[in-house]
């Protein structure tokens, strides 16, 4: 089983790079197997989001489009649970809203930080009287 990168994933959704998107969906394609690790997606939401100023609805159908493909391999529950939460939080990255859900899975909460909008937002623990 081969990896694929954010690159990877990011010409096959966007395919704005015509022969790249090609190879990718050629791949796809195929009987093969891939794993896509979270930090690849997580880069590819960034990228969408803040270079491609994609909104987060269309983002999080991108990501089920990923999660979508048999063979690819990839943390679905994880994001299955992380999409929703960023589409409803527009003033949490997609890093805040992974880092929650990772917390409750792994049954480390509170999530302790120094972010007053993650804290009021997703329940974590704030730190500090002078947090942000």
């Amino acid at each position: 089983m081969a990896s694929l990168d954010t690159n990877c994933l990011l010409r096959w959704l966007l395919g704005d790079i015509p022969e790249q998107a090609e190879i990718v969906a050629g791949l796809l394609d195929s009987p093969e197997t891939f794993h896509a690790a979270d930090a690849a997606i997580i880069e590819l939401i960034f990228v969408l989001e803040k270079i491609k100023k994609i909104d987060r609805e269309l983002i999080q159908k991108a990501v089920s489009a990923i999660m979508a493909r048999a063979n690819i391999k990839c943390g679905r529950e994880i994001f299955e649970e992380t999409m929703p939460l960023y589409t409803k939080h527009a003033r949490l990255s997609i890093t805040d809203c992974y880092l929650s859900v990772m917390a409750k899975k792994a049954g480390a909460l509170p999530l302790l930080t120094f972010d007053r909008k993650l804290a009021n937002q997703l329940g974590g623990k704030l730190l500090g009287g002078d947090a942000q």
